[in-house]
């Protein structure tokens, strides 16, 4: 199983939102490349980014920190936060980017995937994030119809290859993943999933791990205010996930 260290990016800020609520932000850093740098130190070999102000503006935010990070590091980077076209796909690989994150373009137009090149939809990966069992959308502001089981069967459909699984109401809290949600969602599809939300400690990476070792779809998982609050030693969590 992989591990994703993430940085979340707010105004050019290394920051973390309590459940999602732009209300309810913790700043850690002033300086992302520096905390990229870190991780990459730290062992990481993956980086998860979110540009917060792309996911509630609609547009990237942050793409010039993006864009550092990604030539200045030895790293494989997935990035999301307000990616809706294919412009800013093709923007943000050429920038050296592995990995573009999508959610709402994905649910607001269905045929936009079909559309984009088959190289392009290899390099996406939609983010089903939820709260009370409906995906949510436009940066965790808005509410979809869809529950989870009908948007992991949409994306499904359409050929992704790769989802996010997200459950904003444990996000941010250190209160442990939804390890329901996570369980049906794997009995129920063949894609990959990578899981994030929630995620307090080593024994959370452990059982992640169990899971993983029994369905090897679980591809990944993604640690963020864990880490910054010093409950995970990144360098643990990567060997911690290696077990079999």
């Amino acid at each position: 199983m992989l591990i994703f260290p993430a940085i979340d990016i707010r105004k050019g800020n290394v920051v973390r939102l309590y459940k999602g609520l732009y209300a309810k932000e913790t700043i850690y850093s002033r300086d992302p490349i520096a905390f990229a740098r870190h991780w990459s130190e730290e062992g990481a070999e993956f980086l998860h980014i979110v540009d917060l102000d792309g996911a509630f503006f609609g547009e990237s935010k942050n793409f010039n920190i993006i864009k550092r990070i990604a030539n200045q590091l030895d790293l494989k980077i997935q990035v999301g936060g307000g990616i809706r076209d294919e412009e800013t796909i093709n923007r943000l690989l050429e920038a050296g980017v592995n990995r573009v994150i999508m959610s709402t373009k994905i649910f607001a137009d269905e045929k936009f995937f079909s559309r984009l090149s088959v190289y392009l939809r290899s390099k996406i990966i939609v983010s089903i994030d939820c709260k009370s069992g409906v995906v949510l959308d436009r940066g965790w502001t808005g509410l979809t119809n869809l529950s989870v089981a009908e948007a992991v069967k949409k994306v499904e459909d359409m050929g992704v290859r790769t989802i996010i699984i997200t459950d904003a109401s444990s996000d941010g809290t250190l209160s442990g993943p939804n390890i329901a949600l996570l369980k049906e969602t794997l009995a129920s599809t063949q894609m990959d999933i990578i899981a994030a939300g929630g995620i307090s400690g080593l024994h959370d990476i452990k059982e992640l791990t169990r899971i993983s070792n029994t369905n090897n779809n679980l591809q990944g998982a993604i640690i963020g205010k864990a880490l910054y609050e010093g409950k995970i030693d990144l360098k643990e969590a990567i060997s911690c996930a290696k077990e079999t």
